[in-house]
C-alpha cells in the first residue's frame, strides 16, 4: 500500500468520515487517508441514539443547548451556529443517504 497521503485524518468515526469526505471533495485531486484504530469504521455510528450524538434531531423544542448538551453546550452553540441540523439534512441529501428534514 503507497503510504504518501495529503491529508491523513485520525478516527474512522462520524467526524472523520465527514471530514475525509468533505476534504476529497474540496480537493478532488488530493489522496485522503482515514485511520480507525478499531476493526470497523463508523462502527458507533450504528450504536449512537438518545438524541445526543445525532445533530440531525429537530431543534425546535429545545430551550436550552445546556440542558440537552450539558458537557459541551458552549461547543454545540458554536457548532450548530456553523452548521446546524438543516445543513446537516441537506449535506446527507446531496450524499444520497438522507431521509428528509422533519423540523
Amino acid at each position: 500500500m503507497d503510504k504518501e497521503f495529503d491529508c491523513v485524518i485520525i478516527g474512522g468515526g462520524a467526524a472523520g468520515c465527514f471530514a475525509a469526505i468533505e476534504f476529497a471533495r474540496r480537493c478532488p485531486d488530493a489522496r485522503v487517508a482515514v485511520l480507525e484504530r478499531g476493526s470497523r469504521p463508523l462502527a458507533k455510528v450504528a450504536i449512537t441514539g438518545g438524541g445526543r450524538c445525532n445533530i440531525t434531531n429537530s431543534f425546535a423544542d429545545v430551550q436550552s443547548l445546556e440542558r440537552v448538551y450539558p458537557r459541551g453546550h458552549r461547543l454545540m452553540k458554536r457548532l450548530l451556529y456553523r452548521f446546524g441540523p438543516e445543513d446537516t439534512f441537506a449535506w446527507f441529501e446531496r450524499e444520497g443517504g438522507g431521509a428528509g428534514y422533519a423540523g
